[in-house]
């Protein structure tokens, strides 16, 4: 049990209570609460740092103490299951208690760090998305020091996302001469998420043989469809004058050494995702007749 506990720590990251400043729609969680007991409340849900290796589901939690006497939070404990299943089930005392001032509120969020692949190691494949469930009790204490229980359940989605996929065609030469080359050069990415891609901005660098021959952003519409791929068309001319008698001799084998990278700019309900490529292969000439 203490094996699997350590593993789910690893999968699930550290879950702690921080200050929190804003707050939106409240909704509150648990039993019924006596007219001066803290109220526990959601006021938000944000994904945080999403990309391919995992996310943080950040639950923002209002405290409300209507008692005209202060309070404190002095520990929680709390049990998380995603998709039905249960990972983590335990008890943490601060070591700062945090204070909670009578007649007003005081906003904590409480984050949930998810790394994908120890998530895939305890689960097995999860497409799409999946549901975390946190319930437990946060217990306070007045100037008394009596203790005070505040129950809470909350719940929500996160996506499992995937990095665009990329391909590169065989260099498209229209016309190949002892100065230089008229060639197309055109790298498809492919979306495996099941949900659009709203793409903002892809820059990129082409290195042929080590040395840079274009540069800049992909023009037109670049947004991809779920689970669907679109190639772009990078027309250029290539002087050997400038760069060089082996970009001269490469042209004359049947492939040159190739590097694409860049980064891709998304846009999505999550925020604004910056996805990293770099991809080197052997890039085929397909010659116009």
């Amino acid at each position: 049990m203490r094996k699997r506990t350590n593993l789910v720590r690893q999968m699930l990251g550290v879950i702690c209570l921080a200050l929190f400043s804003g707050g939106l729609m409240a909704w509150a969680a648990g039993e019924p609460a006596a007219k001066d007991d803290i109220v526990v409340a959601l006021k938000d849900k944000v994904i945080r740092n999403l990309s391919s290796s995992g996310l943080t589901l950040a639950f923002h939690i209002g405290l409300t103490n209507p008692s005209s006497a202060p309070r404190e939070l002095v520990r929680y404990r709390y049990r998380v299951t995603i998709n039905q299943r249960e990972f983590l089930n335990m008890t943490v005392s601060l070591d700062e208690p945090l204070p909670v001032p009578p007649d007003g509120e005081t906003l904590i969020a409480l984050p949930v760090k998810i790394s994908y692949d120890l998530l895939f190691a305890a689960m097995g494949p999860v497409e799409g998305q999946a549901l975390c469930d946190i319930v437990g009790d946060m217990f306070f204490q007045n100037e008394r020091k009596k203790e005070q229980r505040a129950p809470f359940a909350f719940s929500g989605e996160f996506p499992i996302f995937q990095d665009p996929e990329i391909e590169v065609l065989p260099l498209k030469v229209n016309d190949l001469t002892v100065g230089g080359a008229d060639v197309v050069f055109r790298p498809r990415f492919r979306n495996p998420n099941g949900y659009e891609l709203i793409v903002d901005k892809i820059s990129f660098a082409l290195f042929f043989g080590g040395r840079e021959v274009l540069s800049g952003q992909i023009p037109e519409d670049k947004s991809l469809p779920r689970t669907g791929e679109k190639t772009f068309s990078l027309p250029f001319l290539l002087d050997f004058f400038e760069a060089g008698e082996k970009m001269r001799e490469d042209f004359q084998k049947d492939e040159i050494p190739c590097r694409f990278a860049g980064e891709i700019e998304v846009m999505s309900v999550w925020g604004r995702l910056l996805i990293h490529f770099d991809k080197t292969q052997g890039l085929r000439f397909e010659k116009t007749p």
